[in-house]
């Protein structure tokens, strides 16, 4: 395990951010193995054993589903209380305790986490294992509920959470992957509205250490008059609307984004129209081809501390009204709108740890998502088909499958179809290669209706025996190139230009 010297923690108090509890000063390019080695990290508690169903031996079901307890670092990785608008104090409540003191129940099976999640007692529902739903479904959320992943690689396959007028809940340390409907990635079909979660009209909800992935319509939708709100710590990858907050003319919503980790997406990182407030801080972004931060119509938003690497657009204002009060941001490898100062927008009405920026990618990759970490494993061959017969069934959840500065070479390799969505081959996933699987040109077809429909910005990537299109004529671009060294055969480019 890499280590490195012991960091000082630093005390900072600055006139302008009096509502900071701290500032914890740590050195660029940190490392988990030196934050553990350094002390920052307190021990954690043990995990109770788990008998069928039973009361809460703690307050929370923290301990029960084996989280770290009282485990603190810049930013605190993994708190008892959420951090942001879902830890203040409204709507008759004292902030956010989920399921707190109601029974403790396990779910293992699709059943038994649907009938929890849609029970009117209050609940902590540990769920364990890989729950697989046959058929997508949202499942129905009341109040007062808490999911906690139990341990490492608890996930939920094919299915989403829809709260509706709820409040109190909590969702913690488990994946929510794979509802893509093949070939929609823009999730336009009528049938598809396959949210991770979806929440219309909820108050004090918090979304902490979860990882969503490859689903079919947003990531996490945040909609109608929603208020204390915080997602904090997650991992949102590989997919095309990660997290969108408005479908409302209403100036309500309190919101809260801290520590999240938001990787080869494509918009909406977030998409935020007309929040009362939105403070985001400390996320890490990185790959994202449409744009990153997004304030729309009246919101206001401070956004500071956020680190941005290779990102279109990563932070804009637009729309009449609204403010932006954009601080201490680092866009590296960036390209479009840096954001613009409009306003002074709102003070932060809570204390926060906010972590210096660029110590944000090393503390984020190490701690964001559940237990076990969100990385993928190496492989050297990646197929992708849109009839379930391959590994994934978009590009862009092929490319999301490359570890980030692979140390060798990766053959995706793509079935016949034609595949609606604009494909990157990132400038961190080196020596690529990606194929049709027939040798045939005309057998596999990438468009999409907004221009690019392939970028290679690896160097050493090769493309071979297939058909970059557009939905329609255009007089731009349909494959772009700026990696180094990139090779092409047999690749036909129709509907537009190569350069």
């Amino acid at each position: 395990m890499a280590t490195g010297p012991r960091l000082d923690v630093v005390e900072m108090a600055q006139a302008h951010e009096a509502n900071i509890r701290r500032r914890t000063l740590l050195a660029v390019g940190l490392t988990a193995g030196s934050l553990v080695t350094s002390g920052l990290l307190s021990p954690a508690a043990t995990a109770a054993d788990h008998h069928g169903q039973d009361a809460a031996v703690g307050p929370n079901g923290f301990a029960e589903a084996g989280l770290p307890i009282n485990r603190a670092l810049a930013g605190g990785a993994w708190t008892d209380a959420p951090e942001g608008f879902a830890g203040v104090a409204d709507h008759g409540r004292a902030g956010t305790s989920g399921g707190a003191g109601g029974q403790l129940v396990h779910a293992s099976t699709p059943d038994q986490l649907r009938a929890f999640a849609k029970s009117p007692a209050p609940l902590v529902v540990i769920l364990h294992g890989l729950l697989t739903f046959p058929q997508y479904e949202k499942l129905t959320v009341t109040a007062n509920k808490s999911f906690l992943g139990a341990g490492e690689g608890t996930t939920v396959v094919n299915a989403g959470f829809k709260l509706i007028n709820v409040s109190n809940v909590i969702f913690r340390n488990f994946t929510v992957r794979d509802s893509y409907i093949p070939g929609d990635f823009a999730g336009k079909r009528p049938d598809n509205d396959r949210d991770g979660i979806q929440m219309d009209t909820c108050t004090h909800i918090w979304v902490d250490h979860m990882h969503f992935t490859r689903l079919g319509d947003g990531l996490v939708d945040i909609r109608k008059d929603c208020d204390n709100v915080t997602l904090s710590w997650n991992v949102f990858s590989d997919h095309n609307k990660a997290l969108g907050e408005g479908w409302t003319q209403n100036v309500v919503t309190r919101l809260t984004l801290h520590h999240n980790w938001i990787r080869n997406t494509h918009q909406r990182n977030a998409s935020l129209d007309n929040t009362a407030t939105s403070h985001v801080y400390n996320n890490y972004l990185e790959d994202i081809s449409s744009y990153g931060m997004l304030g729309r119509n009246s919101a206001l938003l401070v956004v500071e501390g956020n680190y941005f690497r290779d990102v279109r657009n990563p932070l804009h204002h637009q729309g009449p009204g609204g403010e932006l009060v954009a601080r201490d941001n680092t866009f590296e490898q960036c390209t479009g709108n840096t954001g613009q100062q409009r306003g002074t927008a709102f003070d932060p009405a809570y204390s926060y740890q906010l972590t210096p920026t660029a110590a944000v990618p090393g503390i984020v990759r190490a701690f964001a998502g559940p237990l076990g970490g969100t990385e993928p494993e190496a492989r050297s061959v990646i197929t992708v088909a849109l009839d379930g017969t391959g590994d994934f069934a978009s590009i862009r959840a092929a490319v999301g499958a490359i570890r980030s500065n692979n140390p060798g070479p990766v053959t995706v390799l793509v079935q016949p179809g034609t595949y609606h969505e604009p494909a990157v081959i990132w400038g961190d996933r080196r020596n690529v290669t990606l194929a049709g699987a027939t040798g045939i040109a005309s057998d596999v077809v990438l468009t999409n209706g907004e221009g690019v429909s392939l970028l290679v910005a690896a160097d050493g990537s090769a493309v071979r025996d297939l058909t970059v299109t557009s939905d329609a004529a255009q007089d731009g671009d349909v494959l772009k190139t700026t990696g180094r060294n990139v090779s092409y055969t047999n690749v036909v480019v129709l509907n537009g230009t190569s350069g």
